[in-house]
């Protein structure tokens, strides 16, 4: 069939079943227009004389946007930092606990109390008392704990030094109608006694009592106690 191109009336040839619609899109080779064919104005060019057929191209009339369905897309990076953070924190977690159970870190959650010191008349003389408790905050119990307790003039020279085992429940009033002798003898039988005297549990407290006999003591000015052994169970 011939068609004519309504711009620039340039007539071509075109197969029938290149024709897919009774308005079919087209577009001229020569002069580049768009336009719509119509059956009527196919009707009218079959009786016109036909020139000197050129190529013809139809045109696919362009589909309609199709807009986007679904949801939009979640942001994963607050999830992700929050898992990082579990993560870190369970990692954490883990190697305090190791460090607090396997590689003796637990010492240092050991402490001391309510500590007193002063000087008490007894009996037969003046001592130097100082009591207090010892804190296990670690996660095991220990086997016993070992103190030091030390006397200072005002120059900071020891005056007297003395380790005691803790456990020993003496208290100032006690010793103070107390000799000398009954006061030793009670250290030296608890030293003697049963090792579950010794025995702190984790997350318990012992009390522990020192006196000092030795002369020279009244010049005393400060006192410290420290924990020197604390062997786990």
């Amino acid at each position: 069939m011939t068609i004519t191109c309504p711009s620039c009336a340039r007539k071509f040839s075109l197969a029938d079943e290149a024709l897919r619609s009774p308005f079919q899109k087209m577009k001229c080779s020569k002069c580049g227009h768009v336009f719509v064919f119509r059956k009527e104005e196919h009707e009218r060019s079959q009786q016109e004389p036909t020139e000197k057929a050129e190529s013809f191209t139809p045109v696919r009339a362009p589909e309609p946007e199709v807009e986007a369905q679904g949801e939009p897309r979640k942001r994963k990076g607050p999830v992700i930092f929050v898992i990082v953070l579990l993560v870190l924190a369970g990692l954490g977690a883990g190697f305090w606990y190791y460090w607090n159970e396997y590689l003796g870190a637990g010492d240092r959650w050991l402490a001391i109390k309510s500590l007193e010191g002063q000087e008490i008349v007894t009996k037969e003389d003046k001592v130097f008392f100082i009591s207090g408790l010892v804190v296990n905050g670690s996660t095991k119990p220990r086997k016993y704990l070992i103190l030091r307790a030390k006397l200072y003039d005002k120059d900071g020279t020891v005056l007297a030094e003395k380790d005691i085992v803790a456990g020993l429940p003496l208290n100032k009033e006690e010793v103070g109608i107390m000799q000398k002798f009954d006061i030793e003898k009670k250290v030296n039988d608890f030293k003697l006694s049963a090792r579950e005297n010794f025995k702190v549990d984790s997350k318990a407290q012992l009390p522990f009592s020192v006196v000092f006999f030795d002369e020279g003591f009244e010049k005393a000015k400060e006192f410290t106690i420290e924990i020197i052994d604390s062997p786990l169970l």
